[in-house]
């Protein structure tokens, strides 16, 4: 009878562990925000941090931002992060705003150049983020299309390399990114942000509404803590994501 108990305490134990853990289906290495070599960043954290007031361990499983949804949806783990809402009838559940990516016209203070417009870029030698004139607007989109000094990278940290460089006029990326690689080069050259997008704000997505329920309650209360400064301020440098439902500044 106690070799019975022990084996039906032992699967117990095991069946608790594994519903004490959540797995989110993240983007791959994407510093300040994810940073694959140590397993740390922003959007990690944060998401450590909500799970933990949910009463969850979080496991991260990272897969390209473009399969994320999708895996979600055939099944495969129990969080999918970075997603706007969905302009078609959906059986996910989406979380409020998480996350804030806030998007840029970079160039050096000493060109002088004046991004008013999308279309003012023409004219420039421009590297922006894989699939920007997909996401960043029509008027971008149609600058990117007709320019033939346009390209997009992957690396992000090019982008930065060569705008410091100055081998290219402006550099077209989330503002934390930049100044993350900014940082890491040690370069301090004056720049100007031209700000011509709106704020992008991310969601989670669940197949579990009482799981999205909990989210949002505990995201909630990390808005209203002083960890939520601590942890832009660590990784950002400045805090610039806002707190209060929706991230409204």
């Amino acid at each position: 009878m106690p070799l019975l108990l022990g084996i039906v305490l032992f699967f117990f134990s095991v069946s608790a562990l594994a519903e004490r853990t959540l797995t989110f289906l993240v983007g791959m290495d994407k510093p300040p925000y994810i940073q694959l070599q140590d397993g740390t960043g922003f959007e990690l954290e944060l998401l450590r941090e909500v799970s933990h007031r949910m009463g969850y361990d979080a496991v991260f499983l990272h897969v390209p931002n473009a399969r994320i949804r999708y895996l979600l949806e055939q099944g495969h783990g129990d969080v999918a992060t970075l997603q706007r809402l969905p302009d078609h009838p959906t059986e996910l559940f989406y979380s409020q705003p998480y996350v804030r990516y806030q998007n840029a016209v970079i160039t050096l203070r000493e060109k002088e150049l004046v991004v008013q417009h999308a279309q003012d870029m023409q004219r420039l030698s421009v590297v922006a983020f894989q699939n920007a004139k997909i996401v960043l607007g029509d008027e971008f989109g149609v600058m990117a299309q007709n320019s033939s000094r346009y390209q997009e990278t992957t690396n992000q940290k090019t982008q930065v390399d060569m705008l410091l460089a100055g081998r290219i006029d402006a550099a077209v990326m989330d503002i934390n990114i930049f100044h993350y690689f900014r940082r890491v080069s040690d370069d301090s050259q004056p720049i100007q942000l031209h700000t011509l997008f709106p704020p992008s704000d991310y969601r989670a997505a669940f197949r579990e509404q009482s799981l999205q329920l909990s989210f949002d309650k505990a995201l909630q209360q990390l808005f209203s803590h002083s960890d939520y400064s601590r942890m832009q301020l660590e990784f950002f440098g400045s805090v610039n994501q806002y707190q209060a439902a929706g991230l409204s500044p």
